[in-house]
């Protein structure tokens, strides 16, 4: 005769079990929250590539090849900012290069702050 395996309560459990089923539990939503971050990453650096098409086209006059021209730059510099990323020298990075670009008066980061200042939140 089969014997069915009724689970136990959370009290019935050793000390270490509940201590392994918490673990298991910071395991599994940890990983959760770290999909949905990245879900979540992807939606917004979607919206803002299509936002910055739109100005390209509309205030720079990008016609499709410039955009083109663009997109697959953009990727190849993604892809050296994911290294940047993994050997913690993304930023250091980036400020340099906002100081070589922005001569005159440095990158408006004050502007960039503000489109978030603004968002009705």
């Amino acid at each position: 005769m089969l014997k069915a395996r009724i689970p136990k309560a959370w009290d019935d459990l050793k000390p270490s079990e509940q201590d392994k089923l918490r673990e298991f539990a910071k395991t599994i939503a940890f990983e959760a929250a770290e999909d949905q971050f990245k879900k979540d990453m992807r939606r917004a650096f979607d919206s803002y590539i299509k936002m910055a098409c739109i100005v390209l086209h509309d205030a720079m006059g990008f016609d499709e090849e410039d955009l083109m021209l663009f997109l697959g730059n953009h990727r190849s510099t993604f892809a050296r900012q994911a290294r940047r990323v993994r050997e913690a020298e993304q930023i250091e990075y980036l400020n340099r290069r906002m100081a070589e670009i922005f001569t005159k008066n440095g990158f408006p980061q004050e502007f960039f702050d503000k489109m978030f200042e603004d968002d009705g939140e």
